[in-house]
């Protein structure tokens, strides 16, 4: 008789998995580290995700949904922006799962929820429906995530990672206030093609 599948263990497993990436990163998440925290074997852990790149997918599911449960309470995109960033420079291992594969999860149409929320609020606050705002929510991602990718960058002292955290937001505020100043520029569903 085939073994019913055990929610609690899988969900041991992805939590101990997340914690190990949260604290001590990609190099430390081995099978046999997750196996161990997560009060298993080996051979089970296995049964049920056949790499750590399977693991791997679901912590980048995880790692988008603490972001969203991050930037949700914002009333405006501006302070969605804050808050994202806030939250990259909070839980620098989370930061680098979303990246990773975003632009295949976008391609293949996967749930966004973190982008999508910008949206919703570049519409609320300039009009139009949510889609006729995707191009300024590129642009904001591409903001953020750089700015995100210079303060995790080694060595980067205090006083620049403010001024990098300051430009960005402020970078963030002055493209939606042109958008909100000429509407038809935001109109473009999709990128420039090239």
């Amino acid at each position: 008789m085939p073994r019913k599948p055990d929610a609690l263990l899988e969900g041991r497993i992805l939590n101990a998995a997340y914690r190990i990436w949260s604290e001590r990163g990609e190099e430390a998440l081995t099978m046999r580290a997750v196996a161990r925290a997560a009060r298993t074997t080996t051979p089970t852990l296995y049964e049920r995700f056949s790499d750590k790149s399977d693991l791997l997918t679901l912590l980048r599911r995880r790692a988008r949904l603490n972001l969203f449960s991050a930037i949700r309470p914002s009333r405006s995109a501006s302070e969605a922006c804050r808050r994202a960033l806030d939250f990259f420079t909070a839980h620098p291992n989370d930061y680098r799962l979303i990246p990773e594969d975003w632009a295949i999860a976008f391609a293949r149409k996967e749930h966004m929820p973190s982008f999508e929320f910008i949206k919703r609020q570049l519409a609320r606050q300039l009009g139009g429906a949510s889609e006729r705002h995707t191009r300024l929510a590129f642009s904001l991602v591409a903001l953020l995530h750089g700015t995100a990718a210079l303060l995790h960058s080694s060595d980067v002292h205090k006083k620049i990672s403010r001024d990098f955290r300051h430009a960005c937001i402020s970078a963030c505020q002055s493209l939606i206030h042109a958008a909100s100043s000429h509407p038809a520029r935001t109109k473009r569903s999709s990128p420039p093609r090239r």
